[in-house]
């Protein structure tokens, strides 16, 4: 439950983060389930999801933008490029943590 003393912009960024772990967690679902159906290798899917990423960011300024132009678009992507390094850098910081996460997963998986 929400603190009452908090602003509401919190609140309202609270129910957002809520709502996009539950978007994430079940496309994450999705995506392994069928890799797993069809037996694909970790890194091949990595390859397949990134290229959908940028085609998914290209699609969505074509659609969000009433002329869309190739300059327009290289700059979309150029963001794109910057969010995926801050994400990258993001994830460079929990490695160590991930790490274990992952070593005491196996060592349970194994006991």
């Amino acid at each position: 439950m929400a603190d009452p003393n908090q602003p509401a912009d919190d609140e309202d960024f609270e129910a957002f983060a809520e709502e996009y772990e539950e978007h994430r967690d079940a496309l994450y679902d999705l995506i392994s389930d069928y890799a797993d159906d069809q037996q694909l290798d970790d890194g091949l899917l990595a390859a397949m999801v990134l290229d959908l990423a940028v085609s998914l960011r290209m699609i969505a300024y074509a659609n969000s933008v009433e002329k869309p132009s190739v300059s327009g678009l290289k700059m979309e992507l150029d963001r794109f490029n910057k969010d995926a390094e801050e994400h990258s850098r993001s994830a460079k910081q929990d490695a160590e943590d991930f790490i274990a996460q992952v070593k005491a997963q196996r060592e349970e998986d194994e006991g």
